[in-house]
């Protein structure tokens, strides 16, 4: 598994990647920042849409 973050490959073995998936989950507080993180799949993808069409 390999990401690129800020122009930087990093590359995963399986049981890196699997330390990551099985950490246990942070809650995340309430604050009036917007995210996505409780919209559905389908928002989700509108408000992605919006940004991107906002940049041309």
């Amino acid at each position: 598994m390999a990401t690129k973050a800020l122009e930087t490959n990093f590359t995963l073995n399986q049981s890196e990647a699997m330390e990551i998936l099985n950490a246990p989950r942070r809650t995340i507080r309430e604050s009036n920042i917007f995210n996505d993180i409780k919209l559905s799949q389908a928002n989700k993808v509108k408000h992605a849409a919006s940004i991107l069409k906002s940049r041309k």
